[in-house]
């Protein structure tokens, strides 16, 4: 079993390990406060400030850390977390999405997820960078980078590509600033940088989470969502954050009234009545499919497996940028550069010094003008045709297989990146294309599995990606990152 809390009477536990479930006991049982929580976590930002993976410390966390929680319940009371830069939050945190154009532009409301976080006595200890405008910048443009943060790095290789626009809050999760981050993800935003960083990416089925004071890239496929270092502290975040929202109506078909405490299918491994498909055919030239098809029977397959085939064909293409941003852009209180549109963007991108045009481009920008969404891979060709025709619960495929999550993505379903393995010593080193030329193979990095499953269907994806979490025990088992922050508990309890 992954994460054994540490019993030795008196011992604090060390950060690496200290999910959410062990610092609410902690906190509970006055082992330490969420004053020291705090204390460590903004140690630990400042020693880890070489990666870049966090924007912005929010200046009042000390001054609200001894209060934070009171009267409110476990397990998130007094619980520090990082925030991506493109989820609004009021008064002492920006969210510009990494953009100069978008300091100190603020709505009259925050985020409703952020709210319900509030009230369930979260501390907000600061924002994450990310991948500028969510990665819907350039296509040269590399991951983790934006103007007012610069590159984030991976934590698993020096001067590794750290994937994704949610590539920060990933970093920071596997860095151990925070107990877990909150990111976003339209199409693998969450799931690229787990797997690169070794975390658990959770992006919830759309309209399960209100994305309402997010900064928008397609309201069809955003989603508020989580990294974290297990599965069952997904699953207390997401228990948290979802529900029906008034400034969100994608959340009003949620098929249940109340919302389920999801921690409640992290509960053993006995997988009776499950059907899990592999669909082949989509992966056989991923380098990760040997140990894949080493690992899945091994832990799942005896308990109830099935096989099935899956096409593949489209790419993410976000024809909503431009009148979601719009919508976005007429909610702000205070728009200091009179950003009004997705044009006014651009033009801002191509004449702030500061944004580094030309040299990264706006291509990306210019794509969201495309239209032309392949039904077809969407449908019977693709993930619900797979599952329908076989009868299947959850889908396992390779994370580093974009299409998977293109297609998740379109179709709102829900998807969890848990840890597979490590590349091993002697992996040859492979760099991006792109600058600032980024390693994106070499020893130690990790990769991931994703498991998909239908909309609404988070319970039975939370209990398969638990029970093999728990059987195989990855993140326990693997190296840790190739450099980690010094301070814990104990160094700010002296």
């Amino acid at each position: 079993m992954i994460n054994k809390e540490p019993r030795t009477p008196g011992q604090l536990p060390p950060l690496m390990h200290l999910t959410i479930e062990y610092a609410s006991r902690g906190l509970e049982s006055g082992r330490f406060t969420s004053v020291a929580l705090t204390k460590a976590y903004l140690a630990r930002i400042t020693e880890a400030s070489e990666f870049r993976a966090v924007l912005q410390v929010n200046p009042n966390a000390l001054d609200v850390a001894p209060a934070i929680g009171q009267g409110a319940d476990p397990p998130l009371h007094g619980i520090p977390l990082l925030v991506k830069d493109n989820v609004v939050t009021q008064e002492e945190l920006d969210a510009s999405a990494g953009s100069y154009a978008l300091l100190g532009a603020k709505p009259g409301v925050e985020s409703s997820v952020i709210a319900k976080l509030r009230e369930a006595g979260v501390l907000l200890l600061g924002k994450t960078n990310l991948s500028e405008r969510a990665n819907l910048r350039g296509l040269n443009v590399s991951s983790g980078w934006s103007p007012r943060g610069d590159q984030t790095l991976g934590a698993y290789y020096p001067g590794s590509q750290p994937d994704g626009s949610s590539a920060s809050s990933a970093v920071a999760a596997a860095l151990t600033l925070c107990t877990a981050a909150i990111g976003t993800e339209t199409v693998g935003s969450i799931l690229a940088p787990a797997e690169r960083n070794n975390v658990v990416g959770f992006k919830p089925s759309r309209g399960l989470i209100a994305n309402d004071g997010a900064i928008p890239v397609s309201s069809r496929q955003d989603v508020i969502d989580t990294l974290t270092r297990t599965v069952k502290d997904a699953a207390y975040l997401v228990s948290t954050m979802a529900g029906r929202s008034e400034r969100d109506e994608g959340t009003w078909d949620i098929p249940f009234q109340q919302i389920p405490d999801f921690t409640e299918f992290c509960n053993g491994t006995d997988l009776s009545g499950v059907t899990i498909g592999v669909p082949r055919n989509t992966f056989d030239s991923d380098p990760t499919s040997p140990i894949m098809w080493l690992t899945i029977p091994t832990f799942l397959q005896p308990r109830g497996s099935s096989s099935s085939t899956i096409r593949s064909g489209v790419s993410c293409d976000p024809p909503e940028f431009r009148r979601d941003i719009g919508r976005y852009l007429k909610t702000l209180k205070i728009n200091p550069h009179n950003i009004q549109s997705a044009e006014d963007i651009i033009g801002f991108t191509k004449t702030s010094p500061e944004e580094e045009y030309p040299e990264r481009d706006i291509g990306k920008f210019l794509w969201t003008q495309a239209e032309g969404i392949d039904r077809f891979y969407c449908g019977e060709g693709g993930i619900l045709g797979a599952m329908e025709k076989h009868n299947l619960d959850v889908l396992v495929i390779p994370s580093t297989l974009g299409i998977s999550n293109d297609l998740a993505a379109k179709m709102g379903f829900p998807v969890l990146g848990a840890q597979l393995g490590f590349h091993p010593k002697g992996t040859p080193i492979e760099l991006d294309e792109d600058k600032p030329h980024l390693v994106q193979v070499a020893p130690g990095i990790p990769y991931s599995l994703t498991f998909i499953s239908k909309a609404f269907s988070e319970g039975v994806l939370l209990r398969v990606a638990y029970a093999f979490e728990q059987l195989s025990a990855v993140r326990d088992n693997g190296p840790l990152p190739f450099k980690l922050p010094a301070t814990e508990l104990k160094d700010v309890e002296k």
